[in-house]
């Protein structure tokens, strides 16, 4: 699978974590740690758990992987939510970057290096992490809004692509206002029945 692009604020090093000279070793800033792609989210729990076992919450304060949800289509036309990284192969964390915690990120698994200018490890500017979680939370939402403004009107005919009543088909009799469910009327067990859909859940045919 082909990797994607580094963030830009990111500058790469041939310079291992150990070589590193460490600028603040008294205040928690941001940093970014290179982690073996597709492992992004075992290194934040081996990380958590090596925190909660040292005792170290006075030092790792926050361990984040840029992340988004969309909403996407597989092959069988079915709309699916799933959580997709901004970023493989890196992730965020919040922490006082001395000798013990260098140490301590060196030596977890499916760790890379800590991403520095040369050999010196540079925290983030201050409130780039903020401004990323905002900006990654309104794509979240645009994207779900996106998927739910399919317009649907009584007597539209659907077809059910996720739940239960897939592969059925049947007559939209009524639309929550909020767009984002739906009655529609299904034939089970040769009887007409009104179901109660999510929107994600059809498909107009």
């Amino acid at each position: 699978m082909p990797r994607k692009t580094a963030p830009k604020h990111i500058q790469e090093s041939s310079e291992d974590s150990k070589d590193l000279i460490l600028l603040d070793q008294i205040k928690p800033h941001w940093y970014v740690i290179q982690t073996y792609v597709g492992f992004e989210d075992v290194v934040k729990q081996l990380l958590l758990q090596k925190v909660d076992n040292l005792s170290l919450q006075s030092k790792i304060h926050e361990i984040y992987v840029p992340s988004r949800s969309v909403i996407k289509l597989n092959s069988k036309g079915e709309r699916k939510e799933k959580v997709e990284k901004i970023y493989p192969g890196y992730i965020y964390i919040q922490m006082i970057l001395d000798k013990e915690t260098g140490y301590i990120l060196q030596n977890t698994n499916y760790v890379s290096k800590i991403a520095s200018t040369g050999n010196v490890a540079t925290p983030l500017d201050a409130g780039y992490v903020e401004s990323l979680k905002i900006k990654l939370d309104g794509e979240s939402l645009e994207n779900k809004t996106i998927s739910t403004t399919q317009k649907f009107n009584s007597g539209d005919t659907v077809k059910v692509v996720d739940g239960p009543f897939k592969d059925m088909t049947g007559k939209v009799s009524s639309v929550e206002l909020d767009g984002a469910k739906m009655s529609v009327l299904l034939s089970i067990f040769d009887r007409e029945t009104e179901v109660l859909l999510d929107v994600l859940e059809v498909v107009k045919i």
